[in-house]
């Protein structure tokens, strides 16, 4: 079937405007039947046949419907008609400032994004940078919104540095909306709220408020993927995204913030690019990224002769197809003629070259590079990353993981670790470092079409190989790393004997693995061919049964809505019993606050506007969010 063309989010909203009140409450119902209308392309568009005697005809520009009057029903109610709402709905949005996606995680992180954001690779809600200027990201990567350290907010910004009335306005509109995304809960959000959302997050996406606009644009992303029960939908991640986009709205809505916080509020719309020295680096790993807001291609790592990391990044829409392919595109640094792939086993010699403070290489015209010999993970500058303990790579990753994406150096949250494999279950991983630490490796991408999961299920029957890893720690379970790369220590013993061509170690996301790479181990290793042994399985989600019980609390809103919590069963007091008292209390007050019904001089109920629910929602899952990651890195410390 053709696919539908993108609508900008200003055209879904200006649609759903003209239908009439007793059709909203049809929009979804309609949206369900028009799933099955055949798609048919155009020489500039689509048309969609809704039935003998009706179609609905897209005109875009550039694959992009821009506005209202190119979406034309042929039925005698148009076009205020649901037909051309339902065939809106059900296209990709397309805002009117085009941008790559936020919090990027290989596969797609946080997936899905089961992986960790990507440091250096483009967040989502924001603009893309000119196309020719000298220090200018590299192609089909745009600059990242959302909090890095951004420029002067001279966007938008009051001639006193503050918020202008137009971004107090934008702000205010935001938050409003989230509030009711969180009373409705994904059961309730349908296309009129999410249009809303949308609708908002343009609105503060165009007075400069990048980081909310790109918050917003992974909620709507993440409730039409719930509601469709798209596989890559994950509640943790909607969540972390609802609390984001809550806690940031709330604060550009409120009392002015101080002039040193403003500019993270506000975020950025492009990321600066300033000029390098000439850089001699190495290749280390590459990783197929894949969006939840519809972009994927690559990430490379590479180390300089100090060890600190780079990346270089292609991405653009498009799905894992997309991703897949990726790996084997031309690097847009200079004309060294490498692709991504061949780029991780070699080495670049850089002049005129552009980067962020981040550590993303730009690929502006000046740039010059040409191709140089890589080097081994056991040689330097590459065997350097191997060396640093355990425990301060640990802190070194949880620290990264609590910056805003666009702050984060590059490779900031990459565990480098030698570990000896014990065994396996399904496509996960049990193993233990020289100091002692038992990990359970996971899979940074579920899409079948990757080859982690296989990797791993490969690696796991090989108890007793000695392999080196670079790894994404994961910081919402105990001790589990999600697995970029391998490659063997020695040429004797257990463990991988890999192709010259790989120089040494196989990306786990673009390399398969085969069963005579393998070097024999331990015959007594738990994998998936032994029934009825237990193996390894992905970590809980930190904590104690306590914290995993105010985590549901926090994650059943967004699912069920204030309803639901309004008739939660109490558990306060199982939260003090483990010591959270603090947790027992907001958890109380949220209870308090779902079931609050103010009434009028008759005694009649009234609708509050459901802000001291989100308060207290949100106060509690900032208090998780932090009692979580502390719990986390106690789990990999003594």
């Amino acid at each position: 079937m053709t696919a539908l063309p993108a609508v900008t989010a200003p055209v879904l909203a200006e649609a759903l405007d003209a239908l009439p009140a007793r059709l909203r409450r049809k929009v979804d119902d309609a949206v369900v039947r028009a799933r099955g209308w055949p798609v048919t392309g155009t020489a500039d568009g689509v048309t969609v046949r809704v039935d003998e005697s009706t179609t609905v005809t897209l005109v875009a520009v550039d694959g992009v419907v821009r506005g209202a009057a190119d979406v034309r029903c042929s039925c005698l109610l148009a076009p205020n008609c649901l037909h051309r709402m339902a065939v809106l709905a059900l296209a990709p949005v397309d805002d009117a400032a085009p941008s790559p996606p936020s919090a990027v995680r290989p596969g797609d992180p946080s997936v899905g994004r089961p992986g960790g954001p990507v440091p250096g690779v483009p967040a989502a809600g924001t603009a893309a940078p000119p196309a020719d200027a000298a220090a200018a990201p590299p192609a089909g990567a745009a600059a990242v919104a959302g909090g890095g350290t951004p420029a002067p907010p001279a966007a938008g910004a009051a001639s006193d540095g503050g918020l202008t009335d137009r971004q107090r306005v934008a702000a205010e509109g935001l938050w409003r909306v989230a509030v009711e995304v969180l009373a409705a809960g994904v059961v309730g959000c349908g296309v009129v709220l999410r249009t809303a959302l949308l609708r908002a997050v343009h609105e503060a996406r165009t007075n400069g408020l990048h980081r909310a606009a790109a918050s917003g644009t992974r909620v709507a992303a993440g409730l039409r993927a719930a509601r469709e029960a798209e596989p890559h939908h994950r509640l943790a991640e909607l969540t972390d995204d609802l609390r984001e986009l809550l806690a940031v709205s709330r604060r550009l809505r409120g009392a002015a913030p101080p002039a040193d916080e403003l500019g993270a509020l506000l975020g950025v719309a492009r990321r600066a690019y300033d000029p390098q020295a000439g850089l001699r680096l190495y290749g280390l790993c590459t990783v197929p990224v894949v969006t939840d807001s519809g972009y994927a291609g690559v990430v490379t790592y590479l180390a300089d002769r100090t060890g600190r990391l780079w990346t270089v990044a292609d991405l653009a829409p498009g799905d894992v197809g997309r991703a897949v392919g990726a790996g084997d595109a031309t690097v847009a640094v200079g004309e060294s003629g490498l692709s991504h792939r061949q780029l991780t086993r070699a080495g670049l010699v850089v002049s005129g070259g552009t980067a962020s403070d981040s550590g993303q290489l730009g690929a502006g015209r000046a740039v010059r590079a040409v191709r140089a010999a890589g080097a081994g993970w056991a040689d330097e500058p590459l065997a350097g990353l191997w060396t640093q303990p355990l425990p301060e790579q640990v802190r070194r990753a949880f620290d990264a993981v609590t910056l805003p994406v666009p702050e984060r150096p590059a490779g900031a949250d990459l565990l480098f670790l030698t570990v000896r494999v014990l065994g396996g279950h399904e496509h996960t991983v049990l193993v233990e470092t020289g100091d002692g630490a038992v990990l359970t490796l996971t899979a940074a991408d579920e899409h079948a079409v990757l080859p982690y999961r296989d990797n791993l299920r490969l690696l796991a029957r090989a108890a007793g190989a000695e392999l080196r890893l670079v790894g994404r720690l994961d910081p919402a379970r105990r001790a589990t790393v999600q697995a970029l790369s391998v490659g063997p220590t020695s040429v004797d013993g257990p463990g991988l004997d890999l192709p010259e061509s790989w120089a040494g170690h196989a990306d786990l996301g673009f390399d398969r693995l085969h069963s005579s790479q393998l070097r024999a181990g331990d015959p007594g290793s738990v994998d998936d061919a032994s029934p009825g042994r237990a193996g390894p399985v992905p970590g809980p989600r930190v904590g104690d049964a306590a914290g995993g019980l105010l985590r549901r609390q926090v994650e059943r809103v967004v699912s069920g809505g204030r309803a639901v919590q309004a008739l939660a069963d109490p558990v306060a007091q199982r939260l003090r019993s483990a010591r959270l008292d603090l947790g027992a209390q907001l958890l109380t007050t949220l209870g308090d606050a779902a079931r609050a019904r103010p009434r009028d001089a008759f005694g009649r109920l009234t609708d509050d506007d459901g802000q001291a629910f989100a308060e207290s929602w949100l106060a509690l899952a900032v208090y998780e969010g932090a009692a979580s990651r502390a719990l986390a890195e106690a789990s990999w410390l003594p």
